[in-house]
């Protein structure tokens, strides 16, 4: 506080020329008109006067919730209206007990935690609960600590109303009409109750009626009329015994600490607002946990795949290099990579002959067709591969045995069958190897059954497959592509490797050399002697081709040359822009989560203005009110994010079981989604929060 003013010390209440003026509109109220009073330490003074004289208006700038319009106003010496709004907030707390006539209990809390409540804002709740159950006990209140305002009669509530505003020892007693609303019986025991404490502890006590009888319990009547003091009669002078008391009253200190009692409490009454509207609160959590789940399911599925694909590149080593189609011109346009075929089987061949960084080649051809066996059929992929090609894929078989060199020579009618082929033509129990089957009607005997190998990252399944001999695939099923067919047919994109296919077939793969067969060819893939020598053998490539192919210095080239590295840069730079697009749809949850937040915690506002104005004249700080309303915030959305992520988790694995979609479940994506959901709390509910706290404390208080 401010250094003290000149005044005498016994006096701790002293106003000087108070005047207070409300604006109706247009229209000027004169509530108080020049009032002079000074109350020393330890009396007991009434205030009294008819309705609309002022009394109340006078009580509640002497409590520090209103400031006079003009004049001086001194408590303890000190100027209340050079105070900011926290040292107000802390002599309410510390210094002033407020009695209201309607008692102003918190309905929904029990006695104790009412009479509690000021402990926390004045940072001494370590035993707050001890303390309040023994200020309840001093007014014959014992065993009525549990029970709500509503299960109390009315004597019994402004007891429990006299017990919080003395449960920090306040230095002044503010009595407004505490008996208004009582029975004289009750009336009676209340003042004689104030009485006592004014006596015994030397209490200040300044009480507010317009009946003679309770005015005839203080030792000082002061009436007033029209805003003015129109008399100031003492009855007899301050007991000595009470001025002792009030002289030894200490001063309690004057720090208010924002402790963890506070945050306790703070989530406790957030807990019992949540709770109290259920279905409001559940509505309101929705936006959060729909955003969260959103963002765990589609991170978890688009990860799952993208490990998927990684996995599958990995598999085949880090010496592979593909080769792919490049761009052409033709009828005066100019295409892209895969746009046609300007790969042949020769192409290959050169690269194997002549690169000597390079171990092994190979190449596919593949068409979509129908297989059958008995009096089933199943339409699948159908390729044409060498033997190479399952040695530089990594794909061992189930049963039987490898192609080999020979059935590809003599264009064998032989093919190796995937699990999801094997599965549809033949059951889960009956014994493939040595079957015939039809491929695209040209009978082939099933000499091997592949091991599974599950779904790409794309969700396309590497056993729907069957394999054939290349030369058996261009001579007698699939064909022999011309640059002609290349050109018309459809490019598509290998599913393993991200890849687009020549135009004359729907899709890639090669494996396997045959310098004899001059067709075209989709891709070719290029195993080096070792990592070391992927670059070696890329500069190689390159330069065997351009030369086959005629390619002058400067020229675009019309095939490209990509190893394992380029596909996994070209892949994560996918991942993450679909990972940004991910986080930009969940974050719209999450935003209309956010904003629905906000709407409700507008409305408690409103709905609690009266219980925000009753915290604030029993010592609430605007800090304490701003915190309270973040916390309720927090929690819904901190509430909605825990349920999000359970959803998110679950679904992810809803996918993964009933879509057969490989997904990985983002420790970084629950942390995110979680703290996103707490950020989204925060900033949705700082505004609401805020406008709470600025409320002032006199308004608040006469809010309907």
């Amino acid at each position: 506080m401010n250094a003290p003013h000149s005044s005498t010390p016994d006096i701790v209440i002293e106003a000087r020329d108070v005047a207070k003026v409300y604006r109706v509109g247009d229209i000027e109220v004169h509530a108080l008109r020049g009032v002079n009073l000074s109350i020393a330490r330890g009396e007991f003074v009434a205030i009294m006067g008819a309705s609309g004289s002022g009394k109340s208006t006078l009580m509640n700038v002497l409590g520090c919730l209103d400031r006079p319009t003009s004049g001086v106003y001194l408590l303890e010496g000190v100027d209340m209206a050079q105070q900011g709004e926290p040292a107000l907030a802390l002599v309410r707390s510390r210094r002033i007990g407020f009695v209201f006539q309607s008692f102003n209990l918190l309905n929904r809390t029990s006695a104790a935690e009412n009479v509690a409540l000021p402990l926390f804002y004045a940072g001494r709740a370590a035993d707050s609960l001890a303390r309040a159950r023994a200020a309840l006990g001093a007014l014959g209140l014992q065993g009525r600590e549990r029970n709500l305002p509503s299960q109390l009669s009315g004597g019994q509530q402004q007891r429990v109303a006299i017990a919080r505003a003395l449960v920090n020892d306040p230095a002044i007693l503010l009595a407004d009409e505490p008996t208004g609303n009582l029975d004289s019986q009750t009336a009676n025991e209340i003042m004689s109750t104030i009485q006592a404490l004014n006596r015994d502890q030397g209490l200040t006590v300044v009480l507010v009626t317009h009946e003679p009888d309770m005015a005839a319990f203080a030792d000082r009547v002061v009436t007033m009329r029209d805003g003015r003091i129109v008399s100031d009669v003492r009855n007899r002078p301050p007991p000595l015994a009470a001025t002792q008391a009030a002289a030894q009253r200490a001063a309690p200190a004057d720090s208010t600490p924002l402790g963890l009692s506070f945050l306790r409490m703070a989530f406790a009454v957030a807990s019992r607002a949540i709770a109290r509207n259920k279905l409001r609160s559940a509505l309101t959590m929705l936006g959060i946990f729909v955003g969260v789940a959103a963002l765990i399911t589609m991170v978890a599925v688009g990860q799952g795949a993208n490990a998927a694909v990684t996995a599958q590149i990995e598999s085949l080593g880090t010496n592979l290099l593909i080769v792919l189609p490049g761009a052409v011109t033709m009828g005066g346009a100019r295409g892209g990579f895969g746009s046609a075929s300007t790969l042949t089987v020769t192409d290959a061949e050169a690269i194997r002959r002549e690169a000597p960084a390079v171990a092994n080649v190979s190449y596919l051809i593949r068409q979509q067709g129908q297989v059958q066996f008995a009096d089933k059929n199943w339409t699948t992929s159908i390729q044409g591969v060498t033997p190479s090609y399952f040695a530089i894929r990594n794909w061992p078989i189930a049963a039987g045995h490898m192609m080999t060199a020979e059935e590809e020579t003599s264009a064998a009618r032989v093919c190796l069958i995937g699990q999801t082929v094997y599965h549809n033509l033949f059951g889960a129990y009956e014994n493939p190897i040595g079957a015939t089957i039809l491929v695209k009607n040209v009978p082939m005997q099933v000499i091997g059954l592949l091991q599974a190998r599950g779904q790409t990252g794309f969700g396309q399944d590497q056993d729907d497959v069957v394999y054939i001999p290349f030369s058996t695939a261009q001579n007698k099923v699939l064909g022999v592509a011309s640059p002609s067919q290349a050109q018309s047919s459809s490019a598509a994109q290998s599913s393993i490797y991200g890849a687009q296919t020549s135009p004359y077939v729907t899709a890639p793969n090669p494996f396997g050399i045959q310098p004899k067969l001059a067709g075209y060819v989709n891709i070719i893939y290029v195993q080096a002697r070792d990592t070391a020598l992927v670059q070696t053998a890329k500069r190689e490539i390159t330069q065997i081709l351009a030369k086959r192919h005629r390619i002058e210095p400067g020229q675009a080239e019309d095939f490209n040359v990509r190893n394992i590295s380029d596909i996994t840069q070209a892949m994560e730079g996918s991942s993450r822009t679909m990972a940004l697009l991910l986080a930009a749809v969940a974050s719209i949850s999450l935003l209309v989560g956010g904003i629905g937040i906000m709407n409700i915690l507008l409305v408690s506002v409103t709905e609690r203005t009266r219980e925000i104005g009753i915290r604030m004249a029993i010592g609430a700080r605007r800090t304490h009110i701003l915190l309270q309303f973040l916390v309720e915030a927090v929690l819904l959305s901190g509430i909605g994010g825990v349920l999000g992520i359970v959803a998110g988790v679950a679904a992810a694995e809803a996918v993964s079981l009933v879509a057969d979609w490989p997904t990985r479940i983002s420790p970084l994506a629950i942390a995110g989604g979680f703290l996103f959901s707490a950020v989204v709390g925060i900033f949705f509910g700082f505004y609401p929060a805020r406008r709470a706290s600025r409320l002032n404390p006199i308004d608040a208080l006469r809010y309907e």
